[in-house]
């Protein structure tokens, strides 16, 4: 699906995102499925924003892994050969002349060197995920919303204290053995699979 109909079909939820809440303007007593409806709504926009952020960086990353072979791919000027014994004494009064040449050309290949590993760094910034030291962080607004909802009944006091203990614990699978033991939780469930994959990029 080309990304001017992804577009399309997010201005769509938008749009009936902003119905829903308008529609809810001037009423005292909000019924139960404009909650469920508008979480659902909100959890598919930010889905589909976050796919769409997926394709933006591969294509960038692509984009600079090709940028990065070009520059790679340029041949590197060589210093002029010494001349044979022969025409040494010749080339006596020439030597400065290629010293100053020598010097010219090492100073573009040197910047070449430098410009082909930029984008290696930019790409390597781009692409790195940072360790967040505290798991709370990891969360949006509504992610927070959701995994209280759909992985915690409800239950603010139950779902910092999970926050808490993962935030103790040092690896990926320590983290996961916790999940299996302490929360029981189903991993096909789609709410918990989002949860892990915020969990594993603590320890990327």
């Amino acid at each position: 699906m080309a990304n001017k109909e992804k577009i399309d079909y997010l201005l769509l939820d938008i749009k009936e995102l902003e119905k829903q809440v308008a529609g809810m303007r001037d009423v005292e007593i909000y019924p139960v499925s404009f909650f469920s409806q508008t979480f659902d709504l909100t959890h598919k926009i930010l889905k589909d924003l976050h796919a769409l952020e997926a394709i933006q960086i591969e294509m960038l990353r692509k984009q600079m892994e090709e940028h990065a072979v070009l520059l790679q791919s340029i041949p590197k000027q060589t210093a002029t050969p010494m001349p044979d014994a022969p025409s040494l004494e010749k080339a006596i009064e020439e030597i400065p002349v290629v010293k100053e040449q020598i010097i010219k050309v090492e100073e573009p290949v040197k910047e070449t060197n430098n410009t082909a590993d930029r984008p290696n760094l930019f790409l390597n910034d781009l692409l790195e995920k940072k360790n967040l030291s505290d798991f709370r962080k990891a969360f949006s607004l509504n992610d927070r919303f959701r995994f209280r909802r759909e992985l915690f009944g409800g239950d603010e006091n139950k779902m910092n204290k999970a926050i808490s203990d993962l935030n103790d614990i040092h690896s990926y699978e320590d983290s996961i053995a916790y999940l299996n033991n302490e929360l029981k939780w189903n991993i096909e469930d789609e709410a918990v699979t989002d949860f892990m994959k915020l969990l594993e990029k603590r320890f990327l």
